[in-house]
């Protein structure tokens, strides 16, 4: 089908009332979880990576190349039939994003380290100038998120703060970006618990934000939350630690099942019933297609 603006997916997601899901993927196996599961639900999707790990200066390799992982996003989007978008998701580097565009991804959602609203939202000018000629929709996060080694699930304290309904207006407008993170109790990189939702706040910045509404963290949000603030306007909900998981599960289902075949071309990718990839994509599909009917996406391919 190819590639389908960021902003015709919220659009549509807003006047039918669900959610598209953002499945974060890490190599071709977890892409193919994603596409597949899609095609099975008959759901948009929006597919992608993160820029932040691609490009770690700490990684044991060095930092990844861009161009291999916006050619595989290209091709999937090229070859299945439902809609697409292909994010470059959470770079905080001004320069990879930029790069993101040129490489061909059509959505990027950059996260600056820097806590100086006058520097970002001039680097979010020089960003959504640049997207927009291109037709390249640009997501922001505003509050901050905490990790979950940052926050105490229990007693609700954390590094966090929460974001500030006219202050977020006053930042879309200043930058023109498409879509708005919001920060109203999500937790990222939550394994286990579920977090509180501040419903309440939602609305106040669903009321004088006109720009779709997503949410980071969907790991630790309760199904029956992300129905509430579907309700309520939410347009876009990423999910990723509950994949990373789910695969690593299905992983080691296989590597637990006894095979004696130790050979890694048997063992790592070629597809049969030893392979541990495999068992880690079917795992990591079956989630996505479960969260694809909580979100409500499901069966909304064609519309």
């Amino acid at each position: 089908m190819g590639l389908v603006a960021m902003t015709d997916l919220m659009l549509k997601a807003r006047e039918g009332k669900y959610a598209v899901g953002y499945f974060e993927s890490w190599d071709l196996q977890s892409l193919k979880a994603v596409v597949s599961a899609a095609e099975e639900e008959s759901s948009p999707v929006i597919i992608g990576f993160n820029g932040g790990v691609l490009k770690n200066a700490d990684r044991v390799l060095k930092p990844d190349n861009l161009l291999y992982y916006a050619a595989i996003g290209k091709i999937a989007a090229e070859i299945t039939p439902v809609p697409v978008s292909f994010i470059l998701n959470e770079v905080p580097v001004l320069a990879h994003a930029l790069q993101g565009i040129d490489l061909g991804f059509n959505a990027v959602m950059f996260e600056p380290e820097s806590e100086d609203i006058d520097k970002n939202i001039a680097m979010f000018g020089r960003l959504v100038a640049k997207a927009h000629l291109k037709g390249v929709s640009v997501e922001a996060n505003f509050g901050q998120l905490p990790t979950a080694d940052q926050y105490d699930l229990r007693q609700r304290t954390g590094s966090h703060s929460l974001t500030d309904p006219e202050s977020a207006k006053r930042f879309v407008e200043a930058t023109g970006i498409d879509l708005l993170g919001v920060s109203i109790g999500n937790v990222e990189v939550l394994m286990d618990g579920k977090v509180s939702l501040d419903f309440e706040l939602f609305e106040r910045i669903h009321r004088v934000v006109d720009i779709p509404l997503t949410l980071h963290g969907g790991s630790g949000i309760a199904d029956e939350d992300i129905n509430e603030l579907i309700k309520r306007g939410l347009c876009k909900m990423n999910l990723g630690t509950a994949l990373n998981q789910a695969f690593l599960d299905g992983m080691d289902s296989v590597q637990k099942s006894g095979s004696q075949n130790i050979s890694p071309k048997y063992r790592i990718g070629s597809g049969l019933k030893e392979d541990i990839l495999a068992g880690g994509e079917i795992s990591m599909k079956e989630l996505v297609r479960y969260k694809m009917k909580v979100y409500g996406s499901s069966g909304k391919a064609g519309i």
